[in-house]
């Protein structure tokens, strides 16, 4: 009867937060790659799933329904039914009336990928309140304050946003360093040359396999750095010695990075709050370049 009972608990609800769910799934997607999709979608898309059937849901994630079922054996369920029954419990108490119509339809509904696109953006952008709070986010801001070297890292499509965070803490502070693939501070970074400074890592979907052999190489050097990466499933996690989360939106032909761009603001703007003399060293500046006429005036 006690085995019986248990079963049918961990049926009902095994998870009582959206939290215990992140810390369930991350776990599981560690096993197979199949498994890893799997948990990214659910991560990114868990509202959504509570309109799903298991068919839909596999057609959405390209998986196969046997994969997603075992998926969610995996995770102590008897199947996909037993999970969803757990999500709606969980998901139902943080759902209003306009979000429940608005989720629901865009379910029913044919694709409306630019509408979908500016929808799960402005979320997004909500969930930087929680990623610019806390002791993770504290570190964060304390490197790049600090008077240390800065060496900013990252690869293929994620070092695009480099350039506009250099070229601000140019201005901020001395001694930033950027780090991109065949460059002399990349290979300085790959000898373990750096460990005087502070290493910031950014990494975003599709992970560059350069930039996760370089992480894995400073873990393996015990060169310690921070990343700012879009999920606790990306490969950079394990690796880093602290870690922000910034959410980005997935666009079918490619990402939209104006939520990590508006964190870089942030964080930037938190940084100058740490920072003695700033102001003069602005000021100093602004007079250098309206005597170079660096900008047009009329």
């Amino acid at each position: 009867m006690q085995a019986t009972g248990a079963v049918y608990m961990a049926e009902q609800r095994s998870f009582h937060t959206i939290e215990e769910l992140m810390t369930m799934i991350t776990r599981a997607g560690r096993e197979s790659p199949t498994y890893q999709r799997i948990a990214l979608y659910i991560e990114k898309n868990y509202l959504q799933i509570i309109f799903l059937t298991a068919n839909e849901l596999a057609d959405k994630m390209g998986v196969s329904q046997g994969s997603v079922s075992r998926f969610f054996m995996t995770l102590g369920y008897k199947g996909y039914n037993g999970f969803l029954r757990n999500l709606q419990a969980v998901v139902s108490q943080q759902l209003t009336a306009p979000q429940r119509l608005e989720l629901s339809g865009q379910q029913a509904s044919a694709t409306k990928h630019q509408r979908q696109s500016l929808v799960r953006e402005l979320r997004n952008l909500e969930a930087l309140n929680q990623a610019t709070q806390g002791e993770s986010y504290e570190r964060m801001v304390a490197a790049i304050s600090s008077p240390q070297p800065l060496y900013l890292a990252s690869a293929r499509m994620s070092a695009t946003l480099l350039p506009y965070l250099a070229y601000a803490l140019h201005k901020m502070r001395d001694d930033v360093h950027v780090a991109t693939p065949d460059t002399p501070q990349w290979e300085r970074l790959e000898l373990g040359q750096e460990q005087d400074g502070n290493v910031l890592i950014i990494s975003f979907p599709r992970y560059a396999t350069t930039l996760l052999r370089l992480c894995q190489q400073l873990h393996r050097r015990q060169v310690p750095f921070q990343a700012i990466t879009d999920s606790r499933l990306s490969p950079i996690v394990p690796l880093a010695d602290n870690v922000v989360l910034t959410p980005i939106t997935t666009s079918s032909l490619f990402d939209i990075y104006s939520t990590p761009m508006l964190f870089f603001n942030l964080l930037l703007q938190d940084a100058a709050r740490q920072m003695p003399g700033l102001q003069e060293r602005i000021a100093a500046i602004e007079a250098v370049e309206r005597e170079n006429n660096v900008y047009f005036t009329n």
